[in-house]
């Protein structure tokens, strides 16, 4: 056995080589992260597998360690990492938020800071979206890291706790962001149980020894964030909450109907008014007078709240939660859909009676109302963390945010190729009809040259909406949306081929390449059309990234009309425009659009802020008891 010092200076050789002139560590100094790992990369190419492994293990500096996981990557799929992804690992390894323009390769990237991460030996979690995207990036990043002697865990949802603590015992744990909160969540509530059973001071002299709470995680030491904005940013104001069985006592259902058999009679304006700048619906005072006159013996046992509240969530359930838009029925069962994503969450319900009111209003079975016994938002969990970094390709939208709530830097990485994309100016409707009319005459019309077209609704209700105008016209296409989620990835693979016209809801099928072959380029590239505004202009730029990845020709558009969800959410009463005879309006009006989209961006990121202000006061409080 050699010294292992000595063995450690020998494979550190191999990276730097043994240079002592002046000359060197002046060039040394002056170069960049990017050339020092390419410099590195250079010398791993004629050593042995056994050779990267024990360089891994004489605790290399990030560029030597970019450097062996990117050799690694090469030998073990044939893929050469492009400068600007090695420059984006060296930003991620730096604990930054890296914005990379979609299609830019950011599966590769995570492997670069995950493995300079991994060396510590504390455990690195790498956050994604969806299972489909945790599932395929693990699979990639698994040959590659146990190639170096290290090992990678998928992170399971709904798996036993031993294939979890194995799944948090390998150097590297893929999994759904939302999992691994859950997932502290649960451990908090065991170590939580552990307070009635903790032997006394007495008793541990005696030599009883403490016993340890059954726990999966082995602590938070560094997370890598797949789509980081949305998780960061969009779902901010969604708390984590487990739930562990039913509120005892529990309403029984009859309370939610009746509730719903009220709000259904009460009178806009008169028994019940909005909110401003809201979509609470509360109840005037004649319209309380009118739900506590129907409120009846046989329910009154039951309330565990206030009779006005069940009303007014009832009131919300019919008029502000709509099928598929908000939710969707699956099975007998309200399934929450995603706003921001257009998937299906069957494991997410509203709280506080709000779930239950849905399915009365809906017709369906009444579940009982679970007790919450653990919550934590999304940035107080990712705030646990020693050190965050994150991958996007919307970015410098947040970029303020991002600092002021994560202490985030954001960079902004270079493409690889000059982007010929086209964004063509909004076309703007009167009214819905008038806009899918045009829609429908654009798909058909670039679908005759032969290019492919992807459109992004918001919603469900939306893009059937359009299914069935393309059905009754004979123009054939493909659906994507919550109710198809499990076909999600091979649809949206197949969105770029010729002449193929793909609906799809909002970001469905987000991380999933799209192929372009070269008669789809000839023909323009892929063409999106976003058939709404979303209330955030990051995610309007998300969809269009769609199109024209990694230097190919591609374009954009979107079609709005004043009846889309964001004016008559947030402006209704906007005055008559004139328009031509097809109804369209003037491209001036896009302005409307982007106003109120800078309004509400502006209100969420106020209210954002005032959750951060009240997540560091209960740490605080915490602290002091």
């Amino acid at each position: 056995m050699g010294n292992p010092t000595c063995r450690a200076n020998s494979a550190a050789s191999d990276l730097r080589g043994e240079h002592s002139s002046p000359s060197f560590f002046h060039r040394f100094l002056r170069e960049s992260p990017v050339d020092a790992t390419k410099r590195h990369l250079g010398r791993l190419r004629d050593l042995t597998d056994a050779r990267l492994r024990e360089l891994t293990a004489a605790r290399p500096s990030n560029a030597e360690a970019i450097a062996l996981i990117s050799e690694s990557v090469r030998r073990t799929h044939g893929l050469v990492p492009y400068d600007v992804q090695l420059h984006a690992g060296h930003v991620l390894a730096a604990g930054h938020l890296a914005e990379m323009a979609t299609g830019e390769g950011k599966t590769l990237v995570a492997l670069l800071p995950a493995f300079c991460f991994a060396l510590e030996g504390r455990g690195v979690h790498v956050a994604t979206v969806n299972s489909y995207l945790a599932e395929r990036d693990c699979e990639f990043a698994r040959p590659a890291f146990e190639r170096l002697g290290m090992t990678v865990g998928m992170l399971v949802e709904k798996a036993s706790k031993p294939e979890k603590n194995k799944s948090y015992a390998s150097h590297v744990t893929y999994g759904v962001g939302t999992e691994f909160g859950f997932d502290y969540l649960r451990d908090q509530l065991a170590i939580r149980a552990l307070g009635d059973v903790r032997p006394r001071f007495h008793e541990l002299l005696a030599g009883r020894t403490q016993p340890r709470p059954d726990t999966v995680q082995r602590g938070h030491a560094f997370a890598v964030i797949d789509e980081a904005d949305s998780v960061l940013i969009d779902e901010a104001r969604s708390p984590l909450i487990v739930a562990t069985g039913a509120r005892e006592p529990h309403e029984t259902p009859q309370v939610f109907h009746l509730a719903d058999r009220i709000a259904r009679g009460l009178r806009a304006d008169e028994d019940f008014e909005r909110a401003p700048h809201s979509q609470r619906l509360t109840l005037t005072h004649e319209g309380t007078r009118r739900a506590l006159a129907q409120l009846t013996d046989a329910v009154l046992p039951h309330l565990q709240r206030m009779w006005q509240g069940y009303v007014e969530q009832a009131l919300h359930a019919r008029h502000n939660l709509r099928r598929d838009v908000q939710y969707v029925i699956a099975e007998g069962k309200v399934v929450i859909v995603d706003e921001f994503t257009g998937r299906p969450c069957p494991d997410r319900t509203w709280r506080d009676g709000m779930h239950q009111a849905v399915e009365a209003s809906a017709g369906v079975t009444v579940t009982e109302e679970n007790s919450s016994e653990a919550t934590i938002t999304r940035p107080a969990y990712f705030r646990l963390y020693d050190k965050i970094c994150g991958m996007t390709g919307t970015a410098r939208e947040a970029a303020a945010e991002l600092r002021e709530c994560y202490r985030l830097t954001s960079t902004v990485i270079p493409l690889r190729r000059p982007s010929l994309r086209e964004i063509l100016p909004d076309r703007i409707f009167t009214n819905r009809a008038q806009k899918l009319d045009a829609v429908a005459r654009e798909i058909a019309k670039r679908r005759a040259a032969g290019q492919p077209v992807l459109i992004g609704t918001r919603t469900i209700e939306n893009s059937e909406a359009l299914a069935e105008k393309l059905t009754a016209l004979g123009n054939p296409f493909r659906l994507l949306n919550a109710k198809q989620n499990a076909e999600e990835a091979a649809i949206v693979e197949q969105a770029g081929e010729p002449g193929v016209v793909t609906i799809a809801t909002n970001m469905a099928g987000r991380g999933a390449h799209i192929p372009v072959p070269g008669e789809s380029v000839r023909a323009g590239g892929l063409h999106v059309i976003g058939l709404e505004r979303h209330e955030s202009a990051r995610i309007d730029r998300q969809l269009i990234g769609r199109s024209a990845r990694q230097g190919q020709p591609g374009s954009a558009q979107f079609f709005l009309s004043l009846e889309d969800d964001l004016i008559v959410r947030h402006s209704p009463k906007i005055a008559a425009l004139s328009a031509d005879e097809n109804g369209e309006l003037p491209g001036a009006t896009a302005e409307i659009f982007h106003k109120i989209q800078r309004k509400v961006e502006s209100e969420d990121r106020q209210q954002r802020r005032q959750l951060a202000h009240y997540d560091r006061w209960l740490d605080e409080l915490k602290q002091a008891l």
